[in-house]
């Protein structure tokens, strides 16, 4: 999660896929009043947010290794905000009702680790839920490196050895859970033109932003001038879709 430098910066970048994708994921994994949720991964707790309004932020615990965490602890001041790593959960075994990981599994050194932890916390017939983008269906960062690799070929990029709702359901079952499934989950993200996408790249966030700045400007140019034509040449304001694979599964 190191690729985040500030809550702004995620927010403007990600942040406005996340606050769609938050209160599909929280419907899916049967999110309702009185249950204790944790929010593993929470980054700038737009998440984490979404729970607190329906459980009571007194009820939510979150859990973040990098400085976003402190974007999240203003976000949402009455829930439990914790620094530290998917694969260390600092709370005793059983003590949620459920256990969420939002656009962060694909980011763990150990996957397996991550989601098994969310096992053990979370009471036994409680759930374990974690979503990633499905990353050819997701539009801005798909024809972004799209874009990448028509400029510099060699640039092959890393896949997540989990990518498909199958690699989910055996990731789940990895770690230990029951009754696994999974499901897509649909959502979008607007823009008032072309500017404002390529401005919230240059902001340096995720392994896109960092590769991007990387780069010297005459080869930062030449991909965003074959990103805005593989958009269509945008005039105007546009809307990108975008889709997360998810899984969820029962603690034994």
């Amino acid at each position: 999660m190191s690729f985040f430098a500030s809550g702004d910066a995620y927010d403007s970048f990600m942040g406005r896929y996340s606050v769609e994708l938050a209160p599909v994921f929280a419907d899916w994994a049967g999110i309702e009043h009185g249950q204790s949720v944790l929010d593993v991964g929470c980054g700038s707790g737009i998440l984490t947010e979404e729970l607190a309004g329906r459980v009571g932020a007194e009820a939510v615990s979150a859990i973040d290794p990098s400085p976003l965490v402190e974007a999240c602890a203003a976000r949402v001041p009455e829930a439990d905000v914790r620094r530290g790593s998917a694969e260390e959960l600092s709370w005793p075994d059983g003590t949620f009702d459920v256990a969420l990981a939002q656009l962060v599994i694909h980011f763990l050194e150990d996957p397996v680790a991550g989601m098994a932890e969310m096992r053990r916390v979370v009471r036994g017939g409680g759930i374990v839920a974690a979503c990633s983008w499905d990353f050819p269906q997701m539009q801005m960062l798909d024809t972004f490196w799209k874009s990448v690799r028509h400029i510099d070929p060699s640039n092959e990029g890393e896949r997540f050895p989990y990518d498909t709702l199958e690699g989910l359901a055996r990731l789940g079952a990895e770690a230990g859970l029951e009754d696994v499934e999974t499901a897509a989950l649909d959502v979008s993200g607007s823009y008032r033109d072309f500017d404002e996408l390529w401005g919230s790249f240059l902001l340096g966030v995720g392994p896109a932003g960092q590769h991007l700045l990387s780069l010297p400007d005459e080869t930062r140019d030449a991909i965003r001038d074959e990103y805005r034509r593989r958009l269509g040449e945008p005039d105007g304001g546009f809307t990108l879709e975008a889709r997360a694979s998810a899984v969820r599964g029962r603690a034994p």
